[in-house]
């Protein structure tokens, strides 16, 4: 019985620590050894994200923030500057599929480490924002252990757990290990701004269509569907703000006063013949936490969402449209 017992132990411990070793030697999600951010791919936003901003902070003192999931991939902070007071550094803070408690956590962290807080864009999915599951332990989407308050090696239990539940993501990265390949990730080093190729052109509308950080393969899809999706009827969501998450948007207007923020919430557009707009009970519940002149809803259908040529796929707006909130958000502030 102890042999079995010895031969059954030998038969996982192998194997494990292979995985173990693997995982150790490629850093699949980039969260074990220093990385430069302009050397490695997107994998979890939201790490990057909080790492740039960690190793950067104390050169470039940020001050303004834009608070957003993938969808933040349209806003420019170059552009965001210009209407912004003298001093500002903006720092696009992004992560996939962000939520309410997201936010929450790193304006907690801001507030609870004396990081000024002068403006802040907020911007809001439908439903994403405010999805059930507001914590992910998923690769991607996991949220960073100082926001959370985990010691790190439970953040990386959970990534190499994550990791070894696909065999073709332990390929992936082992022969990338091996080739050395350089992958390449368009972010821009200081604002982080996921593309920096509209850096030295960010005062001019970006051109319809923008496709230089979309997937022709997505975008073809996408194309190929849109007769299809103009027949759908423009829905309107169910209510999606739970009690607790307007509890947990009250702590964070509360945090947004004690700083003095001047801010903005941005209920982002998607292709309105696939998503839903906002509920009328949740934009009041917002108007009501934030204040009407802040709420900005771009839900439904309108100028900018009937129009395909705006979105990279249906959830994705493109630069043109981000760069227009923007210009639209000030415009009307500057007219109050």
């Amino acid at each position: 019985m102890k042999k079995f017992v010895i031969t059954i132990l030998v038969f996982v411990a192998i194997p494990l620590f292979l995985l173990v070793g693997i995982y150790l030697w490629t850093d699949p999600f980039r969260c074990l050894h220093k990385f430069d951010i302009q050397d490695i791919d997107a994998v979890n936003r939201e790490y990057l994200s909080t790492e740039l901003f960690l190793r950067n902070n104390s050169t470039y003192h940020y001050n303004s923030f834009i608070f957003a999931s993938s969808r933040g991939m349209a806003l420019n902070t170059y552009q965001w500057k210009q209407y912004l007071p003298d001093g500002s550094q903006p720092f696009l803070f992004q992560a996939w599929s962000e939520t309410v408690t997201g936010i929450e956590l790193k304006l907690d962290y801001m507030q609870e480490h004396h990081i000024p807080i002068d403006n802040v864009l907020i911007l809001i999915d439908i439903p994403g924002t405010f999805d059930k599951k507001q914590l992910s332990t998923g690769a991607m989407t996991i949220k960073h252990y100082v926001f959370t308050g985990e010691p790190k090696w439970m953040y990386n239990a959970v990534q190499f757990y994550n990791f070894i539940q696909s065999p073709s993501l332990v390929f992936r990265y082992m022969k990338k290990a091996i080739r050395k390949d350089k992958e390449v990730f368009f972010s821009d080093t200081i604002s982080n701004d996921f593309d920096n190729t509209n850096y030295l052109a960010y005062r001019e509308c970006p051109p319809q269509d923008s496709l230089n950080y979309c997937s022709a393969l997505t975008r073809g899809s996408f194309i190929e569907k849109v007769e299809h999706m103009r027949l759908k009827e423009v829905v309107v969501s169910d209510p999606l703000i739970t009690p607790r998450l307007e509890q947990q948007l009250i702590h964070i207007r509360a945090i947004l006063d004690a700083n003095q923020t001047d801010y903005h919430i941005i209920v982002s557009p998607a292709y309105c013949y696939t998503n839903p707009s906002l509920n009328p009970d949740d934009l009041e519940i917002l108007n009501r936490i934030f204040g009407a002149e802040r709420v900005h809803d771009y839900t439904g259908e309108n100028e900018w969402t009937i129009d395909y040529n705006n979105f990279l796929d249906p959830n994705h707006f493109g630069k043109c449209i981000g760069y227009r909130i923007i210009e639209d958000i000030y415009k009307r502030d500057n007219e109050n």
